[in-house]
């Protein structure tokens, strides 16, 4: 019945395991045996070590806006990123939805990231008016 289907979380960043950019500085596949459940989606780890970290402090390996194209989204373009196009700044993980993006993004990394947070903020409160 529906209710079954309804019950069926999303798989985060495609079954990346977050945890390995910061780790290894890889783009790994999660083995779908370590899983975790976190904000209504489900994260896969390529090992228990993995899932362990997560878990302890989840926000701290999760993407910058909510996964979206960080350089798209500086134009104020909401864009779904590939998990194989990524970056970290300051201990925070950017993701891209190509590699033109990614090498965008480098050019200006402060102004792009200032531009991208400020998009985010208005998608996330449409109410507030700029200041």
């Amino acid at each position: 019945e529906p209710a079954e289907v309804m019950s069926v979380e999303k798989v985060a960043l495609d079954g990346y395991d977050p945890v390995a950019y910061f780790s290894a500085s890889k783009a790994y596949k999660g083995d779908g045996v370590h899983s975790y459940s976190y904000k209504d989606l489900t994260w896969y780890f390529e090992s228990d070590e993995n899932l362990q970290s997560f878990s302890t402090d989840p926000e701290s390996y999760m993407p910058q806006f909510g996964g979206f194209c960080a350089y798209a989204l500086a134009d104020g373009d909401l864009r779904q990123s590939d998990p194989q196009f990524w970056h970290i700044h300051n201990h925070k993980l950017y993701l891209f939805n190509d590699k033109e993006a990614k090498d965008g993004w480098f050019g200006e990394i402060d102004k792009m990231i200032g531009l991208s947070e400020q998009e985010w903020t208005q998608i996330m409160n449409p109410q507030e008016e700029n200041k």
